[in-house]
């Protein structure tokens, strides 16, 4: 008996202890205003951008209920090489999806200017809101060779053999893409139409006359820096498949070929960990909370990548 009026007045003591406690709980955390920078550099283009932003911290706990932009105006944005310092200036992008922000976009830019393959670019970043820097190493030039482009023009001839190409990608390459585009004419009444389809590589769905396709993918590179030579497939079935569909709709005599443009796009390690950490790894059955979002940007949060993309055409 005197143990148990013991456990109440332990247990009234807990209660009144736990009540007492005015700490309410803030599934937010604590927050720290920081930049947040991200910037693609690619050979594809003669114009670099830089965005920079910062953290926000929402009076509430719904994030897109802020709607004005954190763009960060009147910075120092500089990209600088082995020799050379480039400065970027202020610009505004049209931002086609004003659902949330209306303003358009902020950006810095440097234009006209071509990034070097092979080359390692430092970004630094100062402003009235703190400072930045990041480093990027750019991928060489890759190489792609043809090996078959013959079958494209008669598949139906050529059952077991897959369309392929054989690239050469740079030592800095993580993750590496092969796209594969087909110019052709077709006649619609009497004009001819120039046309351009990418290639599938796998078939997704068929239901009656429509069919779904699979496209290429960015690939994580498994072959070492002493094996820079990949194989790369596009199976003569699924190519053989879109290939009847154009002949059936333009007939025998409705079409013409002309050129097929295989494409490379090589992205160096930074932006292929980001792209991976964003899209979840391409992984649709599973949530991945086990790696916090990837940045290399010292001072600040984002990502500062490089890609580089060649291509070849062959004559059909």
């Amino acid at each position: 008996m005197k143990a148990h009026i013991i456990g109440l007045f332990v247990l009234g003591g807990f209660l009144a202890l736990i009540s007492g406690c005015e700490n309410s709980f803030d599934p937010r955390g604590p927050y720290q205003k920081r930049l947040v920078v991200y910037s693609i550099l690619s050979n594809s283009s003669d114009s670099q951008y830089v965005r920079v932003f910062t953290t926000y911290n929402p009076a509430g706990f719904d994030p897109a209920e802020v709607t004005a932009d954190t763009y960060v105006r009147n910075a120092v944005v500089t990209l600088a090489d082995d020799s050379t310092t480039y400065n970027l200036r202020d610009t505004t992008i049209a931002r086609v999806d004003k659902n949330r922000y209306p303003d358009d976009i902020g950006a810095y830019i440097a234009y006209p200017w071509r990034m070097r393959v092979g080359k390692t670019y430092r970004l630094s970043i100062a402003s009235d809101q703190g400072s930045a820097s990041a480093t990027v190493g750019v991928p060489d030039a890759g190489l792609l060779l043809p090996n078959n482009p013959f079958i494209l023009k008669a598949p139906d001839r050529y059952d077991n053999e897959d369309v392929t190409v054989t690239i050469k990608v740079s030592p800095l390459t993580r993750g590496f893409v092969v796209r594969l585009y087909l110019d052709y004419l077709v006649r619609i009444g009497t004009d001819w139409v120039h046309k351009r389809d990418e290639i599938p590589t796998s078939v997704l769905s068929v239901s009656g006359t429509s069919v779904q396709y699979n496209y290429p993918r960015l690939m994580r590179r498994t072959s070492g820096v002493s094996q820079p030579y990949i194989t790369v497939h596009f199976p003569i079935t699924v190519y053989s498949t879109y290939f009847t569909r154009i002949v059936d709709q333009y007939g025998t005599d409705g079409y013409k070929m002309l050129t097929a443009t295989y494409m490379l796009t090589q992205v160096e390690a930074n932006l292929y960990k980001y792209y991976n950490l964003a899209n979840g790894f391409q992984d649709e059955f599973s949530i991945r909370t086990d790696q916090p979002d990837y940045s290399n940007i010292q001072g600040g949060l984002g990502v500062l990548g490089a890609m580089t993309v060649d291509s070849v055409r062959v004559d059909l």
